[in-house]
């Protein structure tokens, strides 16, 4: 009974993760960055490196944020236009101004936007990529159905989340640094009460691995398979539209 409590608890945040993000927007970006070493910007450099076969690409990016993975998708010159949708409107506001500085309006645009029903027409996109974001939505099998109708033939999804390691050494440090050291600092720098205390909870909640590998074949994916990235602690998902 009080696990089902809790799951609700949490689903029920889900569905206003958004109002979240908008409270810790200003401090998100400096602490992605430190609570992760840094080296979440070296995960999103694997997008490039499993692009669709395509001359073009027209990519959208799901739970943008404040556009990392836009930025990133546009260092390949094939990546012609890339639309980000967030839910949050702060993250979005820092995200035209990071956009902006850096030059790529031509090319990156971002836009308050639900990641889960995604108003888009069917056969959009040659890309669609979330990074660390599928985790917060209310309806993920939703949204790789919506993400698979809006990709053109020959079209990929990557989903980049985070995952539980396997090693026993690994998963020990691992749930120490997650459910203590992460929520502490991050609650603490956001100067939100509880708000890094929830991404932990969302990721030890979320399925990994083969699972949500099944929940992107149920969306008709094809081609499904997954890339562990520094021991397990987060994993690129890949699939492709036929």
């Amino acid at each position: 009974m009080t696990q089902s409590l809790e799951t609700k608890a949490l689903d029920n945040r889900k569905k206003e993760s958004y109002k979240i993000f908008d409270e810790i927007a200003g401090t998100y970006d400096f602490l992605n960055r430190l609570l992760s070493f840094g080296i979440d910007v070296y995960w999103r450099t694997k997008f490039l490196k499993n692009l669709p076969n395509k001359k073009e690409i027209h990519a959208l990016d799901l739970a943008t944020g404040t556009g990392d993975v836009p930025v990133v998708l546009v260092k390949d010159k094939r990546v012609t236009k890339v639309t980000g949708l967030d839910l949050s409107k702060g993250m979005v506001e820092l995200g035209k101004k990071k956009i902006a500085q850096k030059k790529l309006d031509d090319k990156v645009s971002l836009h308050i936007g639900d990641g889960v029903e995604i108003p888009a027409a069917d056969s959009t996109f040659d890309l669609v990529t979330i990074s660390f974001g599928i985790r917060n939505f209310p309806d993920p099998q939703r949204s790789l159905v919506n993400i698979e109708r809006v990709l053109t033939t020959g079209g990929r999804c990557m989903i980049m989340e985070f995952s539980l390691p396997k090693n026993p050494f690994f998963r020990a440090i691992y749930f120490f640094y997650f459910r203590h050291l992460l929520p502490f600092v991050g609650n603490i720098v956001s100067k939100h009460k509880d708000a890094y205390s929830y991404l932990n909870e969302s990721v030890e909640d979320f399925p990994y691995g083969d699972a949500f590998e099944d929940m992107m074949r149920k969306a008709n994916l094809k081609n499904v398979h997954r890339k562990e990235l520094t021991f397990g602690i987060a994993t690129l998902y890949i699939g492709d539209k036929h």
